[in-house]
């Protein structure tokens, strides 16, 4: 009968010895983080408290750089022009996604390595080559977009809508009088604008409007999913009470739960057929012409002589950082949501169309919800350079963000800060209220993109 030996152990200072050998390898690692991430992210904190000019100048101010911030006009302009941006670039990711599905939608999968290759090409073209070439294609006389502009007579229409009788600024001018009457000097306006002018006086103005929409969306599941969403119908309230005013408040936020309660998402709309896509078409263009309005409330006057200088002029500054990157397929966004795509497994496309699902319906229920973690790892990457990059704005427009600073992001604005007024404390402040934006805005990503498994 074979005797059962018990097995011999190592002695445990061999172990030891393993374990500090790991350790030593690992510490030039631990040292070089703690040297050059940890120890300036600690001092960043530590002399946003401090009165710094980033060599001799140090004086303890406790928390004035941050209630100076929060009362910085300036300041506060920066992530008012960061909400138009992030709107924008929420738009400018679908470019991404679309051009993304059909390369994923080729059948030869040569042709699929080959788009993947002209993608990856640009890449090793320096950013900053990129940006200058930008800056040449906004040029007042030698510019690319200028000469496309007057050659397709598209300079003219843009002349045409600056108008201030019969263009945008008349439009606006009618929407911010008061009462429902007819202008007879502005008939056009007159019939454009009664709903539009209905809305600025029940929202509140455009603003308003997206703010009840989103509250509509939020209340999608009735009472009960409110309870769960407390936290954003908080953040929804904070804002309301600013952009809508304590009297229009509760009565919005009060019909939006009603209609959630009334599940107005699960509303059978299939009877309407092509009705309701020309209904959502013209609310998208009542919503497009309601933000015009709000925002080319005065004539430009650069289109009349077909040279307008986009990065001169203070009312063409943010639409020319929006149109920067056309047609937004950003070579990054592209192959990671291409990384997504191809999990989705050849079983689900063979029951699809075994259902006779089509290509438009594919999207939106199968390939969509199937890359929501590549989506929201982009909108997390967005939100993060929308708020702290700057070198887009620095190189086109310069440290002060272009005329009458319209152009100055929060980054842009610490960076004049610290390395232009030598303010380096109020700097580190200003970066660790960016920091929590951004740390607020991922937890909102993490808990409500919701992503399927």
């Amino acid at each position: 009968m074979p005797v059962l030996t018990a097995r011999r152990r190592s002695p445990w200072w061999r172990h030891s010895r393993l374990w500090a050998a790991l350790y030593a390898l690992m510490l030039p690692t631990l040292v070089g983080m703690l040297v050059f991430v940890y120890w300036p992210n600690w001092q960043t904190i530590r002399y946003a408290f401090f009165r710094w000019d980033g060599a001799l100048t140090e004086e303890w101010r406790g928390g004035e750089n941050f209630t100076e911030a929060f009362a910085d006009n300036r300041f506060l302009w920066t992530f008012q022009l960061v909400g138009i941006l992030l709107i924008a670039n929420l738009i400018k990711m679908w470019p991404s996604i679309l051009v993304a599905v059909v390369i994923h939608r080729l059948r030869s999968a040569r042709w699929q390595y080959l788009y993947r290759v002209l993608f990856v090409i640009p890449m090793v073209i320096p950013a900053l080559v990129w940006l200058l070439l930008w800056k040449q294609f906004f040029d007042p006389s030698a510019g690319v977009l200028n000469g496309l502009l007057n050659a397709t007579g598209l300079m003219g229409v843009l002349h045409g809508l600056d108008s201030p009788d019969h263009g945008m600024p008349a439009v606006a001018g009618f929407l911010n009088t008061t009462g429902f009457g007819w202008d007879p000097a502005r008939p056009l306006a007159s019939w454009l604008c009664l709903p539009l002018k209905a809305v600025h006086h029940v929202f509140g103005g455009p603003w308003g409007l997206g703010l009840f929409g989103f509250a509509l969306a939020l209340a999608a599941g009735g009472w009960q999913a409110a309870r769960r969403t407390w936290p954003l119908w908080l953040a929804l309230l904070a804002t309301g009470w600013l952009v809508w005013g304590p009297w229009r408040l509760l009565p919005l936020a009060g019909l939006a739960l009603a209609l959630g309660e009334w599940r107005w998402r699960r509303l059978d709309l299939a009877g309407l057929g092509a009705l309701r896509w020309w209904a959502v078409i013209l609310a998208a263009v009542a919503l497009v012409l309601v933000l015009l309005s709000a925002v080319w409330t005065e004539p430009v006057k650069a289109f009349a002589y077909g040279t307008p200088s986009w990065l001169g002029h203070s009312k063409l500054v943010i639409p020319t950082i929006i149109f920067w990157g056309f047609p937004w397929v950003g070579t990054v966004g592209v192959l990671i949501y291409l990384a997504g795509l191809q999990n989705i497994s050849k079983d689900i496309y063979e029951a699809a169309e075994l259902d006779g699902v089509g290509p438009v319906r594919r999207l939106i229920d199968i390939e969509l919800p199937m890359i929501m973690a590549q989506v929201r790892i982009n909108l997390i990457f967005m939100t993060i350079g929308t708020l702290t990059d700057y070198g887009l704005v620095l190189v086109l427009l310069g440290p002060d963000g272009g005329p009458a600073n319209r152009g100055l992001v929060p980054g842009l604005y610490m960076y004049s800060k610290a390395f232009v007024q030598n303010e380096f404390g109020y700097a580190c402040a200003l970066g660790l209220i960016m920091a929590a934006a951004v740390l607020l805005l991922t937890m909102v990503y993490q808990r409500y993109v919701k992503v399927d498994k």
